[in-house]
């Protein structure tokens, strides 16, 4: 195995195994690891000049150069494993057991590029990170493979490489706060990380509030360090020069990397090719030092800290959407720490658009405006703000028809619809309290951001309540108490959309309304024309063309022709104001009587209608 070694162009290595005393452990069936003269040599000055490493086993008694008692021979053993293992036969992540007690080298794998074709195997193959460059060569007593460095003895866990190092104060004191600190310390054989670690340096750009709530571990601090973590091992040989490599982190949001030149300073070596080259991680983030070995797992350092939307409090998701007078209204309340405390929320958040053509909107416009010291714990826009917030977390694929509660204690009412003509029960569109959700599943610490098209607004009455506080809808509801339906107006468990003509709709057919209350039979069909037994708000109301007429069933199974032009229509009216939300239902106004032909369920079951979820995807 020594001559094995050497003419592989390891003398060095095998010279230091003999002055150790440890001829004997190549009569063994051994596997070795071995390093070439150059970079071992190298290595063996730098540690003698930082004497870390006693690499005289004559001078001085073998003196032992450090805390750890490390010596030339403990650096050979952990070279060397029991048995004889073909690179082949060794699986990724696999530890092997060296011969220096209570140490392992960590075997991983990689692909490599396309276009590669230099080596004998379709794999690269790593020995605690470092490239094996020459594989399976077999001598009597067993097998060398040579790796481009020395591999040194691998004692300590992530936490404790990361505890160790002075340059990483603020990324320990966020990890132990958020408690990744106790994840970082697992050891076993199913147990491979790989930390992209920022330096205090990297810390230091960030916004000081951002950098504030990161040591304190709030919600944001977990999916920020999650972002720089990788269940694999990921050694810098897995980067490759001229291709994008990427993988996936614990939010299972991708990295990737690639290397990038860099410029060079006055003290660096002219004719160094690979001093231009630097590898970096998603464009952003520059690696300053690579493959930190742990016990599970690899730690880089790294000179800035990868953002992702899932890391960012609401706050700053909102800034970065454009929602700048809702985050106006969160600061000046005072809030802001409130909500950027939150987890497995769902903020559905008003466009400034949506401010700008609501009466509440417009409200709360003025007061930026006039009185911005009258915000400043506000309980009534502190009640506003909150009925925007919903628990927990949902995202639109996970959307159903329902209620939701919000912060306030108060529901939101969840409804789907379709805009496809023929599949009409694909659902891809989503309202909240007949809002439409415009972008969606934006995604931020523990929580999610949907942007709407309407300020959101708790119903503070029920539909009877609703039609009886609204003078211009004085007729209606004399037709409706008259057809004794107060009662399911009023009911709380019912969801109702009522199509409602203004007083001056019957007026212009006075006579026509004074026969109708005159006539029970009538006044109960042409009520009950008027009333869904489900919610459908205006956004559901679409553009639909013969033979794909959209239609809807009344409390009297009478079938109504839905559609859109400039405004919806129901049959033969037009919607003249949309989306009167009660606390049990939803009322539309509409500039005609309601006129359907009275048809026997039978005659009408082949029309397509609001039918219930089967597939639900968002466009």
């Amino acid at each position: 195995m020594a001559e094995t070694a050497e003419r592989l162009g390891a003398k060095e290595f095998v010279a230091t195994l003999k002055k150790s005393g440890l001829e004997s452990l190549l009569e063994k069936d051994l596997t070795l690891f071995v390093t070439p003269d150059g970079a071992y040599t190298k290595f063996a000055e730098q540690m003698w000049e930082n004497n870390l490493v006693a690499f005289d086993p004559s001078g001085r008694a073998k003196r032992q150069a450090d805390a750890s008692g490390m010596t030339a021979r403990d650096l050979i053993l952990a070279h060397a494993v029991n048995g004889s293992y073909h690179i082949e036969d060794v699986s990724n992540e696999q530890l092997l057991k060296t011969e220096l007690a209570d140490t392992n080298i960590r075997i991983n794998i990689f692909p490599r590029a396309p276009s590669d074709r230099s080596g004998d195997h379709p794999y690269r193959y790593t020995a605690n990170c470092a490239p094996l460059v020459k594989l399976n060569r077999v001598s009597e007593k067993g097998i060398v493979h040579v790796a481009d460095r020395v591999l040194m003895p691998v004692r300590n866990n992530i936490m404790t490489i990361i505890r160790n190092r002075d340059d990483l104060t603020v990324l320990r004191t966020i990890l132990e706060k958020t408690g990744l600190d106790k994840t970082l310390e697992q050891v076993g054989d199913d147990k491979h990380f790989t930390v992209f670690a920022p330096n205090d340096d990297a810390f230091l750009k960030l916004d000081k509030d951002i950098r504030r709530k990161l040591k304190a571990g709030n919600g944001c601090a977990t999916n920020i360090l999650k972002n720089h973590i990788l269940d694999i091992t990921f050694c810098s040989l897995a980067a490759i020069n001229g291709v994008k490599t990427s993988t996936y982190n614990l939010l299972s949001e991708k990295l990737e990397f690639e290397f990038a030149s860099i410029a060079k300073s006055e003290t660096e070596d002219m004719t160094s090719d690979k001093k231009m080259q630097r590898l970096r991680i998603n464009g952003i983030a520059g690696i300053e030092e690579t493959d930190l070995m742990g016990t599970n797992g690899v730690v880089h350092i790294i000179d800035t800290v990868l953002p992702t939307d899932s890391g960012m409090p609401i706050s700053n998701a909102l800034a970065n959407r454009n929602l700048t007078i809702f985050k106006q209204l969160i600061d000046d309340a005072g809030l802001e720490d409130e909500f950027d405390a939150m987890t497995n929320r769902t903020f559905f958040i008003p466009s400034d658009k949506a401010f700008e053509q609501s009466e509440a909107g417009q409200y709360w416009i003025q007061q930026l405006k006039e009185h911005p010291e009258s915000l400043k714990d506000n309980a009534r826009l502190k009640e506003f703000l909150e009925y925007h917030v919903a628990e927990p977390l949902i995202k639109t694929c996970d959307l159903q028809e329902k209620m939701i509660k919000t912060a306030t204690g108060s529901d939101l009412r969840v409804n789907l619809y379709t805009t496809n003509p023929v599949f009409s029960n694909v659902l891809n569109r989503a309202t909240v309290n007949c809002a439409r959700l415009m972008h969606f599943d934006d995604e931020t610490c523990g929580s999610v951001v949907h942007e709407v098209d309407k300020v959101l607004e708790s119903p503070k009455s029920n539909l009877f309540d609703a039609l009886k506080t609204n003078p211009e809808y004085s007729m209606f509801l004399a037709l409706v108490e008259k057809a004794n339906l107060t009662d399911l107006l009023n009911a709380s468990n019912e969801s109702l959309t009522i199509f409602v003509p203004k007083n001056d709709v019957f007026l212009e057919v006075k006579e026509w309304y004074d026969q109708t209350m005159d006539n029970t039979e009538e006044l109960e069909y042409v009520i009950r024309s008027h009333i869904v037994p489900d919610v459908i708000c205006c956004a559901g109301i679409v553009q639909s063309n013969w033979p794909f007429i959209r239609t809807i069933e009344t409390i009297n199974q009478q079938r109504l022709k839905l559609n859109r032009d400039r405004r919806p229509q129901v049959q033969n009216a037009g919607v003249t104001k949309c989306d009167i939300v009660a606390k049990n239902g939803i009322i539309h106004e509409i500039n005609d009587v309601i006129s359907v032909q009275k048809k026997r369920r039978a005659d009408s079951e082949g029309f397509p209608s609001f039918a219930r979820p089967l597939t639900f995807f968002f466009k």
